[in-house]
């Protein structure tokens, strides 16, 4: 079925990735607009306006899912986790949206954009090239997604676990990677004052509460599929990088470690905040789809993401 068909890097692949972010987009037909709190005054009121214009969230979250999910094609295929080009990222990054409510346009989603085109230069990075263009852009772009997602200011460690991971320690690289950080900072007060003529930003009260789960039977059965993909997927994907070539491993480091920081936020920001900040999706996507092209028994590990899928979609249009 769809992971076959997203494999490899065919027209009709490349065609149909972009109908399936807008056909999980026109859930947002079907549901009603709640009052959604983000983490700046301004994003509240700036995000909240476009969801309320059913028609203008659905381009702009079709078009914003799209374009994260080709990008992460487009990172995946850049530094060869496998020898043919795969879709496989995109497909997996669009179903687990589906199944854990991304379906919104969202600060979050905004800031998914600026984390796939960070690990894009990070995941560049070699050990006896020079490296201060790339870790300036990819920080500079973590930064930006930061701004978005405070709540993700963990992944403000990625610049310099890559350089760990990667490449010898370069006192100037480092300092890089604090400028590319800080600098999106520092034009979000200066953009902030420039429109408003007031210099502190207006935070909005985030509920500290545990939230309560009551998961529905769609909801139950397209988390426990995801669980299942992202186990097997993970134990797999642990196996392949042990035998793989050191660049290989390296590259799959740094994912691990993205997958470990933005599950950091993920946890804060649900147990603390009733938020959900799924960015450990994007390294997840580069995880499992190497698990389904290295896979020994390739029907069943398909079978059980086409399971995923369809578990939810259910979950997107019923619950």
């Amino acid at each position: 079925m769809l992971v076959n068909l997203y494999k490899s890097k065919t027209p009709l692949s490349i065609f149909t990735l972009p109908l399936l972010a807008g056909l999980v987009s026109l859930s947002l037909f079907f549901k009603p607009v709640g009052p959604q709190t983000y983490f700046f005054k301004w994003q509240t009121d700036l995000f909240g306006m476009i969801q309320n214009t059913t028609w203008l969230s659905f381009l702009l979250t079709a078009t914003l899912i799209g374009v994260n999910a080709m990008l992460m094609n487009n990172v995946f295929n850049r530094n060869t986790f496998f020898s043919k080009d795969s879709f496989l990222p995109g497909f997996i990054y669009i179903t687990g949206l589906a199944t854990l409510d991304g379906i919104s346009f969202s600060p979050l989603l905004v800031a998914h954009l600026f984390v796939i085109g960070g690990l894009y230069f990070l995941l560049q990075l070699k050990r006896q090239e020079p490296a201060k263009s790339l870790v300036f852009v990819g920080s500079f772009l973590l930064g930006v997604a930061i701004v978005f997602s405070p709540m993700m200011l963990s992944l403000a460690l990625l610049p310099w676990i890559s350089l760990l991971v990667i490449r010898p320690f370069i006192w100037r690289d480092w300092i890089v990677a604090l400028l590319g950080l800080t600098l999106p900072l520092f034009y979000h007060f200066a953009c902030y004052y420039m429109v408003t003529g007031v210099l502190k930003i207006e935070r909005m009260d985030l509920k500290i509460d545990s939230p309560d789960v009551v998961w529905t039977i769609s909801q139950s059965a397209a988390y426990l599929s995801m669980s299942l993909c992202v186990l097997l997927g993970s134990l797999r994907f642990l196996a392949i990088m042990r035998s793989q070539l050191v660049s290989f491993k390296k590259i799959s480091q740094v994912v691990l470690f993205t997958v470990l920081l933005s599950t950091a936020s993920f946890i804060i920001g649900w147990y603390a905040f009733d938020q959900l900040y799924i960015s450990f999706l994007i390294p997840l996507g580069f995880i499992i789809s190497v698990q389904l092209l290295y896979a020994e028994r390739p029907r069943i590990a398909a079978g059980l993401v086409n399971i995923w899928f369809v578990a939810a979609m259910l979950n997107l249009f019923l619950s």
